[in-house]
């Protein structure tokens, strides 16, 4: 998947065309990213000092490229990814609820180990089948999945626009525009900060995505994480 590129399209030149092309980012890295333990919507950290240094260097790779919007989740660990783009480029950032990141009920806050021993039958499920999980207390994972539909059919999005999520999100999207087995997601790299370009035309009022290449970590020498590609 890392390699999955269109031939003869350079991601970053289509922007400047008069074809439509997003950019969708991993939020930086978060502290509870940093300590393994599951955020989603009511746990939501600060970025780390290894998250701040990202969003930098995302905000010079996206300095040139004349974005005039950002779409992002409400969430702090988004939104302070978006806010340091936009601090550089001078563009605007618009909130939307429909790309926040899965409500994953009573893990959240809690570390791997404590999900293991307390549901290790869902925990076991969300890594082999996560079509079939719904989180106790919080989301069915296909509902997070009919919502990032619902991001990418009713979105007006802008000839240059830069999309701050969260890897459940972004997993989502790839497998829906790709036409992707859902339980097969876990196989997509998606670092944290890692630019993934789409291409994005709309005919009879109805977009069409197409992914032209996914987790460019061009711009994150030295700055990878160690953080495995599950959620957190």
């Amino acid at each position: 998947m890392e390699e999955d590129y269109i031939e003869g399209l350079d991601p970053e030149r289509t922007l400047s065309t008069r074809v439509k092309s997003i950019i969708v980012v991993r939020h930086a890295e978060s502290v509870a990213n940093t300590e393994g333990i599951y955020q989603g919507q009511t746990y939501d950290t600060d970025l780390s000092e290894l998250g701040k240094k990202q969003t930098k260097a995302l905000a010079n790779r996206l300095n040139d490229l004349e974005l005039r919007k950002i779409i992002t989740s409400p969430l702090k660990r988004t939104y302070k990814t978006a806010e340091a783009v936009a601090s550089e480029i001078g563009c605007d950032v618009e909130i939307n609820e429909m790309i926040i990141e899965t409500n994953h009920g009573v893990w959240e806050g809690k570390p791997k180990s404590w999900i293991t021993q307390n549901f290790p039958d869902i925990h076991e499920l969300w890594q082999r089948k996560p079509s079939e999980v719904i989180f106790p207390e919080g989301e069915a994972f296909m509902d997070v999945v009919q919502r990032t539909l619902d991001f990418l059919e009713n979105t007006n999005f802008g000839p240059k626009t830069l999309v701050v999520t969260h890897d459940n999100i972004l997993r989502a999207m790839v497998s829906l525009i790709n036409n992707l087995d859902i339980d097969k997601m876990w196989e997509i790299p998606l670092e944290t900060a890692a630019l993934n370009f789409f291409e994005v035309n709309t005919v009879d009022q109805k977009n069409m995505f197409r992914v032209l290449k996914l987790n460019d970590i061009e711009h994150l020498v030295g700055l990878r994480n160690n953080i495995n590609f599950h959620a957190l």
